[in-house]
This record gives C-alpha cells, structure tokens and sequence, in this order.
C-alpha cells in the first residue's frame, strides 16, 4: 500500500519537474506538451434504500511528448504513465490502472512527408498484478514490473501527410519479451516455460494521431502492429487513446482506453476458459489536470 501511494507521488513530482523544465526551454527546435492529472472518486451509503458499496477510487495520469526538429530530420517521443487504486467496502486497496509507455523515434527527411525512420516502443508496468477468484477472493499474481515488458525497435519509413497524423513501416523489427518474475516465467505471459526472454523478428507499423478537437477538446491515439515473420498471422496489437477535455486551467475530465491483442498470452476469461483474448481497460475520471 505505501509502495503504491509513494508512486503516485512520484507520478505527480515527476510530472511538476518536467513542467518546469518545460517552461525553461528556449530553443525553438524543441517542442513539448503534456497532460498531468489525478482523479480522486468516494462513493459512501449510509441506510441507502438502493444497495451498494462504499467506494474509493484514486487515479493518477501523466503523458508527456517532446521533439527536436532540424532541417534533415526530427526525433519524437512520448512518455505515458498511469496508475490507479480502489477500495470497495472493507477490502483492500486494489490496482486498477498501471501503465509505462515510452516510444522514441528518430525520422531523416527524405522528402516533404516521407523520411528514414528509428523507432523503439518500450511497455511494461510498475506493480504486481493480481486476478482474483469470483467466489473465494483470494488473489494470484498475474503481472509483476518487467513481466512481462515488450521492447520493440525496427528500422523503417514514415510518411506524415498532415502535422497531426504519422504513420510508419518498419519492415525490420524485432520484438523482446521479457517477463523477469521467475514465478510467472510458466509460458503464460508468451515466453517458453522457465525462460526470461523471447525475442522475434517481423515487421512492425506505428500510427500516431494527435489533434485539438476542438478547443480545450484534445485527443491522441496510437496504434502499434508488430507480426512475426515465423507467424505471420498471430499479430501483437497495442491501441491507446486518451481524450482530455479541458473544464479551466485546474479542473479536467479525461477518458483513456487501452487495446491490447498478444496471441502468445494466455488469459483466464470470466466464465473460466483459458486463452488468448482481446484485452480492454478504460479508465474514465474528472480531477485536477494541468494541460501544457
């Protein structure tokens, strides 16, 4: 519990340092922009006709993006954290959001819209996950920091019609899986039974849509495609989409979804079947956020 708490404070002073040093930068070449938030939801009954649970919720979101752009070339990258806790009734606080997303690309013009690109794409988590059983409660951890984490990097092209749409193709790529939990290293999470790592070849393609909607409405939505060349067709999908919208300087709402297709994870379904599944989490919240 305090593991957790000390984390969404270190989300939320990670989140001011940066804003700072934003507010420093000089250089027109550079570019930044981010979104910091956290959202605080209780729910309490007392004598309440209609039933329910008293609840509380507490989510902490941070996104940051920042480029340095040249006359041959731009380098992008974004940062995506997002951490959340809820406690229902007298049971313990548990993780409802967990997420480290960094992606880096490196793109040397070859004309207008078209350019040599370097990409890396980095995912993991920074708590243990737990499931738990519909009848009895008790827990089994599923998930752990770097177990699993996927390290993507590949060598292609991105063509980018429009300042806010991207799209990239990198027909050479290579996918790390690395799941460093030994108790979790069972072949569940995609690698080969008491093996860290897994890694493959393929071809991985990017798509990156960022625009204000319309004022104080922003969205952004990333799509990353990465398929084996030995599987052609058992494709890794991760889609994330987050909508902020903008109440004043202090007060936002925010709705962020992530998608997540991995052919190699096994995954224990509600009716108690087991195998792969399209995996969805949305996390919606209206807080303090801080858009700069």
């Amino acid at each position: 519990m305090n593991t957790r708490l000390l984390f969404l404070c270190m989300l939320l002073l990670t989140g001011s340092y940066i804003l700072q040093a934003t507010e420093n930068v000089q250089d027109s070449s550079w570019k930044s922009s981010g979104t910091l938030g956290a959202n605080l939801t209780q729910v309490s009954l007392t004598n309440w006709s209609g039933g329910g649970q008293n609840t509380i919720a507490i989510t902490g979101l941070f996104n940051y993006a920042f480029s340095h752009k040249t006359e041959s070339g731009i380098w992008e990258n974004s940062l995506d954290l997002g951490y959340g806790m809820t406690k229902l009734a007298d049971k313990d606080f548990r993780k409802s959001d967990d997420k480290i997303i960094l992606i880096s690309k490196y793109g040397y013009k070859a004309t207008e819209n078209l350019s040599y690109a370097a990409l890396l794409d980095f995912r993991t988590q920074i708590d243990k996950g737990y499931s738990y059983d519909a009848k009895t409660d008790s827990a089994t951890k599923i998930s752990n920091l770097l177990a699993p984490a996927n390290l993507l990097v590949g060598l292609g092209a991105t063509y980018k019609p429009v300042d806010y749409l991207t799209i990239t193709l990198a027909p050479l790529a290579n996918r790390l899986l690395i799941v460093a939990d030994k108790d979790l290293q069972n072949g569940s999470l995609g690698t080969d039974s008491g093996k860290a790592i897994k890694s493959d070849l393929g071809v991985q393609m990017n798509a990156t849509f960022k625009k204000e909607l319309m004022t104080n409405i922003g969205l952004e939505s990333k799509l990353v495609v990465f398929a084996p060349y030995a599987l052609i067709s058992q494709q890794l999908i991760n889609w994330n989409t987050m909508l902020n919208l903008k109440v004043n300087d202090y007060i936002n709402a925010s709705f962020a979804l992530d998608v997540i297709y991995d052919p190699r994870v096994v995954i224990t379904r509600d009716d108690g079947s087991k195998g792969p599944s399209t995996q969805i989490r949305n996390v919606i919240g209206i807080g303090f956020g801080y858009k700069f």
